[in-house]
């Protein structure tokens, strides 16, 4: 098993581990190190949908039920019923932010792109005709001509939605290019997340996904554009949009 492999299927399936991936990751350090990434932002995910109640709580408030003067015991449970539905409902909003935050694309791009690092190493062009064959198997026709400095393909999941996860290398810095056809954002926006720099934008009734850890924005919108006009045509590139907040 390769590198490669071995973290596609640690990006499908993170908590299972079969005799090859434990062979792997006994012989690899980077992939034991995206390993433990892997069930560190799992154990994440788990814990922002878990609601711990603090230990004594339903005594404690057993307790102040049956203390406080009966004359001021119909106020006093109004008290304690607000007091105790304003935490289950701080606690739940809390929970909710963090389960949203996590689903959002940024989070679930950056969130993908450990089992696929090395793909960021690749500097050989993979031919035009690679590409198309790639992109047919999800069903999709490119109308323009391949990004020159493309340098990997692959069919992926990103979250829950289909991919095309491309990288594209220019002035010597390689970007990361995940084609979402099914997964439409309303604006295009910067975001900063885990060492990672992104983009996201909106692209026909899907989206596209820029990030890297090698270097800066500066290529994004040379290869964004570029990979428009491969997946919409040259006439269908519009002009420069400012980004939303």
């Amino acid at each position: 098993m390769n590198c490669l492999e071995f973290r596609r299927r640690l990006g499908t399936m993170p908590r299972v581990m079969d005799a090859a991936m434990q062979a792997h990751l006994a012989e690899c350090v980077p992939c034991r190190a995206a390993w433990q990434q892997a069930q560190h932002f799992e154990s994440r995910i788990e814990s922002a949908l878990r609601i711990s109640v603090p230990e004594g709580l339903v005594d404690d408030v057993i307790l102040a039920q049956t203390t406080v003067h009966r004359r001021f015991a119909l106020g006093s449970r109004r008290v304690l019923a607000i007091a105790a539905s304003v935490l289950i409902a701080l606690g739940a909003g809390g929970v909710l932010y963090r389960h949203l935050q996590a689903q959002t694309l940024p989070a679930l791009a950056v969130a993908h792109m450990p089992p696929e690092i090395d793909s960021l190493d690749l500097t050989r062009d993979i031919s035009a005709a690679a590409v198309h064959a790639d992109f047919s198997q999800r069903h999709l026709v490119l109308r323009g001509p391949v990004p020159a400095g493309t340098t990997y393909v692959h069919l992926c999941l990103v979250g829950p939605y289909p991919a095309m996860h491309m990288v594209t290398r220019r002035d010597g810095e390689p970007v990361a290019v995940l084609y979402l056809p099914h997964k439409h954002v309303a604006h295009a926006r910067n975001f900063t997340r885990e060492g990672w720099v992104g983009r996201e934008m909106p692209l026909g009734k899907g989206s596209l996904v820029l990030l890297t850890n090698r270097g800066s924005r500066a290529p994004f919108h040379a290869i964004a554009t570029a990979w428009r006009q491969a997946i919409e045509g040259p006439a269908n590139t519009p002009a420069r949009a400012p980004l939303a907040p």
